[in-house]
């Protein structure tokens, strides 16, 4: 199976707003903005997994919430998208299916932050 490439991962128009955002007077915002969210989503997903483990799905839709916007701020629009099917699950008071939305957010979690510290860097 081939390792999917970095636009499928990430929308690279978000990106160069983000680049573009700190300018010459901040040129090592885009890269703070990606170490917090790296460092923001691992207690995110964390918290999702314990959501599930507490049968909270209330916690469960909260932090989905607020990992689909920060997902998106990035451009990780196929991430945010899997956040958004966990808190619709949430909000539907469903567990049904969640564990495996999570599984796979956290796998998508791995590509998007490899894809982001490629970014950095280029």
């Amino acid at each position: 199976m081939s390792e999917p490439d970095h636009e499928s991962v990430l929308d690279l128009e978000t990106i160069a707003t983000l680049k573009a955002l700190g300018g010459t007077d901040e040129p090592d915002l885009f890269v703070e903005l990606v170490d917090l969210f790296v460092s923001d989503t691992k207690t995110h997903i964390a918290a999702l997994q314990r959501a599930l483990d507490q049968h909270d799905l209330r916690l469960l839709e909260r932090t989905a919430h607020t990992l689909k916007s920060s997902c998106a701020n990035v451009g990780a629009v196929a991430m945010s998208r899997l956040c958004s099917e966990i808190e619709q699950l949430g909000r539907a008071s469903k567990i049904e299916g969640a564990a495996q939305l999570v599984e796979r957010t956290a796998a998508q979690y791995e590509r998007v932050q490899a894809a982001l510290i490629e970014q950095k860097v280029a």
